[in-house]
């Protein structure tokens, strides 16, 4: 070998350990990057994702190839140009070149070092759509539940209504019952009285609750001028929490035009 030149040695286990983590910080990021995409708001976004995915692919794969490579011996000989007539020292270890002159530095190292300008420009790209994603959510789609800021809160406390009055031969009182506050999974019982104020006997149904959860007692057959109680159960295993208003309709089964209503106001906590 000529003096012009010197030989500097780069252990296997050095260079392994050195390829090892430069994989990991490329592996991390790569997580990072598929998380994102899957999440982006837009598909531009995702695409942009994905392709820096590839290109981390494909600095894996070089990463696998350098790594094969260095297998073959235990050390590596680079060989590093010492003084020349083209070169003088200035100072220890430090020497003036002439320009387009390579400065002495190992095939790993540079490696390493662009390894980590790659990272950084991917860690960059991370931050800024995180930031953009941020500044720019999603819009809300027919099945994202929009809240209303001013609608009242779900545990207020119902505000009764009174019911339509129907015909005169059907009356029930009271138009209101009120239930007051029932814990959920526990149960309560309140009466109100169905009339038949005409001259003939009138069987009659209870209308069916939308919230399923009211329950009755009754038999449904008065004779004239007569009374009948009828029991309504609220189950608040079966309720919603919150306020519930049912207006529940009292009919005759051989004449649906003789109606009348009355109303179960609760809250379930």
């Amino acid at each position: 070998m000529s003096d012009d030149f010197g030989t500097l040695s780069v252990k296997r286990g050095d260079r392994a350990r050195e390829i090892e983590i430069l994989r990991q910080h490329y592996r991390e990021h790569r997580d990072a990057l598929q998380r994102m995409a899957q999440e982006a708001p837009s598909e531009q976004l995702a695409a942009d994702y994905q392709r820096l995915v590839r290109g981390i692919d494909a600095s894996l794969a070089k990463l696998d190839e350098l790594e094969r490579a260095g297998t073959d011996s235990d050390v590596t000989e680079i060989d590093v140009p010492q003084q020349s007539p083209m070169s003088k020292p200035l100072q220890p270890g430090i020497y003036e070149t002439t320009p387009g002159a390579v400065p002495p530095q190992s095939r790993v190292a540079l490696i390493v070092i662009a390894g980590v300008l790659v990272l950084g420009v991917i860690g960059a790209l991370i931050w800024y759509a995180s930031r953009d994603r941020a500044a720019h959510p999603p819009l809300a789609t027919e099945t994202t539940p929009v809240v209303n800021e001013t609608a009242a809160p779900a545990t207020a406390a119902p505000q009764p209504v009174a019911p339509a009055p129907g015909s005169r031969e059907l009356t029930v009182a009271p138009a209101i019952a009120d239930y007051g506050t029932i814990r959920k999974g526990t149960r309560a019982v309140r009466q109100v009285e169905v009339t038949n104020t005409t001259d003939k006997q009138l069987d009659f149904a209870v209308s069916r609750s939308e919230c399923r959860c009211l329950y009755y007692d009754y038999h449904g057959k008065l004779a004239p001028k007569k009374k009948e109680t009828v029991t309504v159960t609220v189950d608040g295993a079966k309720a919603k929490a919150g306020a519930l208003a049912e207006t529940l309709t009292i009919a005759a089964k051989k004449n649906p035009s003789i109606t009348t209503s009355f109303q179960v106001t609760a809250t379930i906590k």
